[in-house]
């Protein structure tokens, strides 16, 4: 039986991104950072993340475009699900996060999310794209697959954003 708990996995996507490109390279960077003689990968309780079989990294999944990059993003958060291991995500713009929370819905039941962020991601239909990081939010509430949503630090709320407040 393996030790295994915990497995990181990066998603570089950015294609639903509306304003600027990079988020696709953060798996890659948070993964150089955390090789820097300036990170501490022991916890407080004394263990050293650094060579610990509790976790591991699988890299980088290999995207397409759209809604295929979707379903492999679900597929891999289901596969590590199933295995009985804690996916820890890494990057990607905030589209991942339907596919991710979607895997886990179909896992755990009466799932809650708190969502610390300056927007509230609801937009239904951002830029013609459904998938857009403008509105992951909204298709994790109109698909049902979380019991709360608590979201911290909005700043701003427009009209549109406003009626998928309410609808949901």
């Amino acid at each position: 039986m393996s030790n295994l708990q915990i497995s990181v996995i990066g998603f570089p996507l950015d294609e639903n991104s509306s304003f600027m490109r990079g988020p696709a390279n953060a798996p890659d960077v948070i993964r150089k950072n955390l090789e820097s003689y300036s990170i501490n990968l022991c916890a407080e309780n004394g263990v050293d993340f650094r060579n610990n079989p509790c976790w591991s990294d699988v890299g980088n999944v290999e995207l397409t475009t759209g809604s295929d990059a979707m379903d492999q993003i679900e597929e891999s958060i289901r596969g590590l699900l199933d295995k009985g291991i804690k996916p820890l995500s890494l990057g990607g713009d905030h589209s991942v996060i339907f596919p991710i929370i979607k895997a886990f819905a179909e896992k755990y039941e009466k799932l809650n999310i708190f969502h610390i962020d300056a927007h509230p991601d609801l937009y239904d239909n951002f830029e013609d794209n459904p998938y857009s990081h403008a509105s992951p939010f909204a298709r994790i509430m109109e698909n049902r697959l979380v019991n709360k949503l608590v979201q911290v630090g909005i700043r701003t709320i427009n009209p549109a954003q406003q009626t998928q407040i309410d609808k949901f």
